[in-house]
């Protein structure tokens, strides 16, 4: 826990090592390993003006990164389901679907994912992207495509609340490969994620995504 103390810390206001240290109760070699780890996450920064308390070498003070402030937040997965359930009793369905589809399109051009690199190279660069979001993938070779399965979906609550949902993370797959994708996800008790994705033809002009 002396991570999530230390971040919580300097949340409230830039500390130095040995402030740390006294606060959580641990030596500095304790402090310095969590603080190297999570200037490495980009969670904490040193803070630009030194500390001076006496003669010799001002002391680094360090303060949470911007950003910082919900990494471990709970409430997205919960937001989201809310928000789709609203959306969903005021939107006709084509219309919310229509919505979720150029969303999962606009992640994939912001993740820089790019579909002209070659089909597997795209797929893998893709399989990526999801992985850090938190997904457990595998791929599945299928007459004509390939099957992407995910056992952990990121947004499996606002899945069950709307289940098109699956269809923007088909329209991301869909923009990343330049090829077309549909979702095939298993809704039973325990939910599974898949989507199907073609692959081009040997000799063929790879399919443009759709607008």
């Amino acid at each position: 826990m002396i991570k999530a103390d230390l971040l919580n810390l300097l949340r409230r206001q830039p500390l130095t090592v040995n402030a740390l240290c006294e606060s959580l109760g641990v030596t500095r070699n304790a402090v310095n390993v969590q603080l190297r780890q999570l200037q490495a996450e980009g969670l904490v920064r040193r803070a630009r003006t030194p500390v001076r308390n006496g003669p010799g070498k001002p002391a680094n003070l360090y303060e949470a990164a911007p950003g910082s402030e919900d990494v471990s937040s709970s409430a997205y997965q919960v937001v989201l389901a809310a928000l789709l359930g609203e959306l969903g009793s005021r939107l006709p369905a084509a219309k919310l679907s229509d919505i979720l589809e150029q969303t999962g399109r606009m992640l994939a051009r912001e993740a820089k994912l790019n579909p002209t690199a070659g089909f597997d190279e795209a797929l893998r660069a893709a399989l990526a992207a999801v992985e850090r979001l938190g997904a457990s993938t595998e791929v599945v070779e299928q007459p004509g495509g390939v099957l992407v399965r995910n056992y952990s979906c990121p947004v499996a609550s606002a899945v069950r609340t709307e289940p098109c949902v699956c269809r923007a993370l088909a329209a991301f797959f869909s923009e990343a490969t330049g090829q077309p994708a549909v979702e095939q996800c298993l809704r039973d008790e325990r939910l599974i994620c898949q989507y199907l994705v073609q692959r081009p033809a040997k000799g063929a002009r790879r399919a443009r995504p759709a607008p």
